[in-house]
């Protein structure tokens, strides 16, 4: 016999969600009980039959009328929807707006053509053939004109397509073809294209194609923004972004439910107790939830986990007095437990990198081979003070009053960055300041807001700080992309000063002689191979040089945790290849495999 308690609990969160749904991004803070200036809103609701209507368009499917909730932890009002303006622009609300090139699933390794129907290459020449569905949301064709466009603007922004692309030329409005500097393995290519999406309409963005690329990278588009994706544009305030279903969009029948909101949560705490009650949010998109807190959650929430590529690493200003030397980054290399950041930040999502070489931690073996053994481990379970007195001392520093000093009189530290809200980051902070300090370094953390965290490396105004080193998602399953971005890091414009396109000289894989690399050289020539295996030497010699050099530093390694509720949607079967690409529930959703329940 059911519990009546339980029962008038479930009715209850059942009815708060029908109420949000109506209210949209616009009634969240009216329903939260206040307003900064009291004043009531002159926007009248345009529905009032709650998620219970349904509508029939033409022929096509039931849609209901009903918002899905996805928490996220920033503040909309700071983001944009601009992807050549890197600092702020709103990757979740890229993967709503705007569709993507390719797909690639972790479940089956393949890529999957989405807004292009062919992919075809012939030595050096890339036929690309977009669908000829594909539209924007205005009701207007998605043209070569359109990516013309994109890809002037992203060769004067330097996008990442012009590190292979020497020139392209028009077939027809559907049909381009780009001509390759030199054979490029396919798989570059389509990690690429991966990474990329239709987002650039040439009725908003010709205007930039004669400007400098300061303009359009300054371009905040917050308004008249156009979608080629299943969402279209809406509005944002602090309590939300909204987005509504997009009826021309080419798989429109998918989607069967009205509107989606990513709607604004303080950081993972407010969002953990958000999924505890269960009652007024739908999904989160990127979320660690320790062991503790995942007994606790409602029993419709549902975790879906992949791999991230992605985890908790350190950045180093190298122009920094200390930072800047070889030996001061091995110490610190040596004087992490890296276990026990990994333990106290959550073992259960989260692993050691086995060797800090810049390759992501589960493919080192794959791609290292029998060589793996000749890389130090810096310890991966223990502080190895000896190894770091060393390193410190050989490079002219010495212990005095319990700190580490150089021989003016300098203590090594600084102030410690770490992202305001990511609670598990914040753990994982703690413990490598604890460590470091413990040793005598003179570290203290300096919490941003994620914003404030990013423009302090872009501004190259720190020593040494916490930052992801592994760009994330698909792309990070080919060492060619992680080895590049901890030499270039576009991600906070190279704020940390590596000179990556000179020559280091460095000890020998084998434990004898020198070899000299200019790492930058390297690992671009690892992008001509047409094989893993043609590729396999250079990876080696270019992780080799990471090791040994530490443009950044490999801590942690991530399994991402993802979090949809089974009570009002349809959820994709736990083996569903859907599930493994890169985000739920924006991917499940384009492909029809996440949909409303009848009510």
């Amino acid at each position: 016999m059911p519990n009546d308690d339980a029962s008038d609990r479930s009715r209850e969160r059942l009815s708060r969600r029908k109420v949000l749904a109506v209210a949209g991004a616009s009634g969240v803070a009216a329903l939260a009980g206040c307003s900064g200036s009291g004043a009531e809103s002159d926007d009248e609701p345009t529905s009032t039959s709650g998620t219970d209507s349904t509508t029939t368009e033409d022929s096509g499917p039931e849609v209901y009328d009903r918002m899905y909730r996805n928490g996220f932890p920033n503040n909309p009002v700071d983001l944009h929807a601009n992807s050549y303006s890197s600092q702020n622009f709103s990757e979740l609300a890229g993967r709503l707006l705007h569709d993507r090139y390719v797909a690639y699933s972790f479940a089956t390794s393949e890529f999957q053509p989405v807004a292009l129907e062919e992919m075809n290459f012939d030595g050096t020449t890339v036929t690309l053939k977009l669908r000829e569905s594909l539209s924007w949301d205005n009701g207007t064709d998605v043209t070569t004109r359109d990516i013309q466009t994109q890809l002037e603007l992203s060769k004067k922004t330097n996008g990442e397509i012009w590190g292979y692309l020497d020139d392209y030329s028009v077939v027809d409005d559907k049909t381009l073809e780009l001509e390759l500097t030199e054979p490029t393995n396919p798989k570059i290519i389509k990690f690429t294209f991966n990474n990329m999406r239709v987002d650039t309409p040439h009725d908003v963005f010709g205007e930039f194609l004669e400007q400098p690329a300061s303009e359009v990278q300054q371009f905040l588009w917050e308004d008249d923004i156009v979608a080629s994706g299943p969402w279209s544009h809406v509005g944002k305030d602090r309590q939300g972004w909204e987005f509504e279903r997009n009826e021309e969009f080419y798989a429109a029948e998918n989607v069967n439910f009205t509107s989606f909101l990513l709607e604004s949560y303080g950081g993972n705490n407010a969002l953990q107790q958000a999924l505890i009650a269960g009652d007024s949010i739908d999904g989160v998109s990127s979320l660690f939830v320790p062991p503790q807190v995942v007994d606790q959650l409602a029993d419709n929430v549902v975790e879906n986990r992949m791999p991230s590529k992605w985890g908790y690493g350190i950045i180093f200003n190298h122009e920094d007095e200390h930072f800047g030397k070889r030996n001061v980054r091995q110490a610190v290399a040596n004087l992490l437990d890296r276990q026990q950041i990994v333990d106290n930040g959550g073992r259960r999502t989260k692993f050691p990198a086995p060797v800090p070489c810049g390759i992501a931690p589960k493919d080192q073996e794959e791609w290292l081979g029998d060589s793996m053994s000749n890389f130090d481990t810096y310890g991966v379970d223990e502080s190895r003070e000896e190894e770091a007195t060393q390193l410190l001392q050989d490079a002219g520093y010495s212990k005095q009053n319990g700190s580490w000093q150089d021989d003016s009189g300098n203590t090594i530290g600084g102030d410690y960055f770490s992202p305001a809200g990511w609670s598990d980051w914040t753990t994982m902070t703690q413990t490598v300041v604890s460590q470091l300090n413990d040793f005598g370094f003179d570290f203290s953390i300096s919490t941003k807001p994620t914003n404030d965290w990013f423009t302090q490396y872009a501004d190259s105004n720190f020593a040494m700080g916490s930052l992801y080193w592994l760009p994330g998602g698909a792309r990070s399953a080919f060492p060619y992309f992680p080895l590049r971005y901890q030499l270039l890091n576009t991600h906070v414009n190279g704020g940390h000063q590596y000179e990556a396109d000179t020559e280091y000289t460095l000890r020998g894989m084998d434990g004898s002689g020198e070899m000299t690399i200019n790492p930058l050289q390297e690992v671009n020539s690892i992008s001509q191979m047409s094989s893993d295996e043609e590729a396999t030497p250079i990876v080696k010699r270019a992780a080799w040089h990471n090791h040994i050099e530490l443009p950044m530093l490999s801590i942690v390694g991530t399994n991402g945790q993802q979090w949809l509720t089974s009570d009002e949607w349809n959820l994709p079967a736990e083996d569903d290849p859907s599930r493994k690409v890169p985000r739920p529930p924006m991917w499940p959703i384009h492909e029809g495999e996440l949909t409303a329940k009848p009510p």
